[in-house]
């Protein structure tokens, strides 16, 4: 996958296809995935979302 925002606020299985927001509210990506090395079943501190322009133009939005 690419142009993907790499992050690392908390994210645990089954937050994929919520929101990434900023601290001022803003929505700028879609959890996508979750890095894990291992068989933890948590977040280890890698996590990756599509840019929410992106997911506007595939659901056939315009762009932002």
């Amino acid at each position: 996958m690419t142009n993907l925002i790499q992050f690392d606020a908390a994210a645990d299985p089954g937050n994929s296809g919520g929101p990434l927001v900023t601290m001022e509210g803003e929505v700028v990506g879609i959890v996508t995935a979750i890095y894990n090395p291992n068989q933890q079943r948590s977040f280890v501190g890698i996590g990756f979302a599509v840019p929410i322009e992106n997911a506007a133009s595939a659901a056939g939005l315009p762009p932002f």
